[in-house]
């Protein structure tokens, strides 16, 4: 069966981002976006939440944890005074159990548990078995709990979070060295992603060099022209092989398309492939401090009427650091997109990528639209499991 790929990158100015009534705040990595097939479900209301380390096996679904607070996410473990230096913030292992039924319409689909991030070490749990552990608290834990999951049964996800000194995650000094604290806890949110069985993937779950999910990258800059490198991840999880139709578009700001291009790739059942391209642009906008341009890409895989995986995901535009001897490269002179986001300068700013351009630095964090609910069916913007 073919199937139509549709990724869209264009360029808009960042003050007419909100004017174009685009979402405002990503969700799980990449704005979202009507009729796609990708559903992101907020899960931030009613966590259970108990500071220190708990005895026995809390991690399992018939475990009490009726004793423990009940929080909402984004979480904090305390509550410090304005002035809070000389490490007066608790470090230490704290633990976190939701219990929820997802809604039969969730059946079918391929299915993400996505934190956004929790500090220091942590380790997740689904139904008593341990899905993740995770060093560091800056990239998302990204959990597949597509077979996990008891339908018609409540469901727990149970975290444990420590964000005591350690080496093994970074910066890897002890608190007392540093001119900032460790906070710990799930800090950020946490969002259930449901896709159809061909979609694309997320670059943190994947973990491909440099790969991954929607990636964006610029050569041969100058104001003359540019190349805009294109490259999609796509995964069949379905039972057949798929021919996939990738076909890339690049907006001005006025959403005009300026340039076409198409990518037809096959694959097989059970595994993921990329699809390639590139794009000449001739005369190119080139980025120029404070009037940066913002990429958008988005992809979606129209499939019997509905979508498959759409996304929107933002990419800060690049500027390449002056090379001695050139004018135009000076520091006083015109910013352009780096060549490459190794070089010194580069800041890819997709939320769930910001590992592949160490070289640069990340945008700020959104908060989705999403609401939760406490019953129901599957909203187009609800939560799509019920909780207690």
């Amino acid at each position: 069966m073919i199937k139509n790929l549709l990724i869209i990158i264009f360029l808009i100015g960042t003050s007419c981002l909100l004017a174009m009534d685009l979402p405002k705040f990503s969700t799980a990595g990449f704005y979202e976006l009507p009729n796609t097939g990708r559903k992101v479900y907020s899960t931030n209301l009613a966590w259970r939440f108990i500071k220190g380390d708990v005895e026995g096996t809390p991690y399992v679904v018939d475990f009490d944890d009726s004793s423990w607070e009940v929080v909402s996410i984004p979480h904090g473990l305390e509550y410090l005074p304005v002035e809070a230096s000389g490490c007066v913030n608790y470090q230490g292992v704290v633990w976190y159990r939701k219990r929820f039924i997802p809604e039969s319409c969730l059946k079918g689909k391929q299915l993400f548990i996505h934190f956004e991030a929790i500090m220091g070490k942590s380790e997740v749990y689904v139904n008593g078995k341990l899905l993740k552990k995770q060093y560091g608290g800056y990239l998302p834990v990204i959990l597949d709990v597509t077979e996990e999951l008891e339908w018609g049964k409540e469901n727990v996800i149970a975290v444990k979070a420590d964000n005591s000194d350690d080496p093994l995650y970074p910066v890897g000094k002890a608190q007392n060295m540093l001119d900032f604290t460790y906070f710990g806890g799930i800090y950020r949110d946490c969002w259930l992603v449901a896709h159809n069985d061909v979609f694309i993937t997320n670059a943190n779950y994947e973990n491909e060099v440099a790969g991954g999910g929607l990636f964006v990258s610029f050569a041969d800059v100058s104001e003359k022209s540019a190349v805009v490198n294109l490259k999609a991840h796509i995964r069949n999880n379905s039972m057949k092989g798929e021919r996939v139709t990738v076909s890339f578009e690049l907006k001005d700001k006025q959403g005009k398309v300026v340039k076409q291009t198409k990518k037809k790739i096959s694959v097989k059942k059970g595994t993921a492939s990329y699809a390639l391209s590139s794009m000449l642009i001739e005369s190119p906008c080139l980025w120029i401090p404070p009037n940066g341009l913002v990429a958008n890409g988005r992809g979606g895989i129209p499939r019997h009427g509905r979508g498959a995986g759409t996304k929107r995901a933002a990419l800060r535009g690049l500027h390449q650091r002056p090379r001695h001897g050139d004018p135009e490269q000076r520091p006083h002179g015109r910013h352009r997109p780096a060549a490459a986001v190794r070089r010194a300068g580069a800041a890819v700013q997709f939320d769930e990528g910001l590992h592949r351009a160490c070289a640069g630095r990340g945008g700020r964090r959104g908060r989705g639209s999403l609401r939760s609910t406490s019953r129901g069916r599957c909203p187009s913007s609800g939560p799509g499991t019920r909780g207690r």
